[in-house]
């Protein structure tokens, strides 16, 4: 009897938790800090088609997403997470000088595509279809794909 009384209520809390989560718009102003300042600072001429915040039980997110396709996923704390864009070079500004060297040397005159920042690495995909992987720090690792 405990065992099913405790199954109801772990259920229960787990749509309670649920209804509390999901996707709203929300505006500008309401982002992190942080967030607002990387969208001026790298997007700034590119109007916002909407800002969306995302909130899990586990973690909170947000994205914008410009007129022009771009898309920007940022943590509960305003860290960029997940730049993109299927149509349109990205910018690169904000992505560490090694980085920006090794795709200057070996990859000059080639856009980017989606940059995805994780704990430990950095992954680049270029408009060619190549992926790269670098550390932290900005060090080439490898290819991936």
């Amino acid at each position: 009897m405990q065992k099913a009384i405790l199954f109801l209520t772990l259920l229960i809390y787990s749509f309670a938790m649920r209804a509390e989560s999901g996707r709203q718009i929300i505006t500008f102003e309401e982002l992190p800090t942080k967030a607002q300042e990387f969208v001026t600072t790298y997007f700034g001429s590119c109007p916002i088609r909407f800002v969306r915040i995302e909130i899990d039980v586990t973690k909170t997110e947000y994205t914008v997403r410009f007129e022009n396709g771009m898309e920007v996923e940022f943590n509960s704390y305003g860290d960029w997470e997940e730049v993109e864009s299927h149509s349109e070079c990205l910018p690169s500004g904000y992505l560490k000088k090694e980085i920006l060297d090794f795709l200057n040397q070996n990859h000059p005159n080639t856009c980017l595509h989606e940059v995805a920042r994780g704990k430990h690495k950095i992954e680049v995909e270029l408009a060619n279809g190549i992926e790269l992987i670098f550390n932290k720090n900005g060090e080439f690792l490898r290819y991936d794909g």
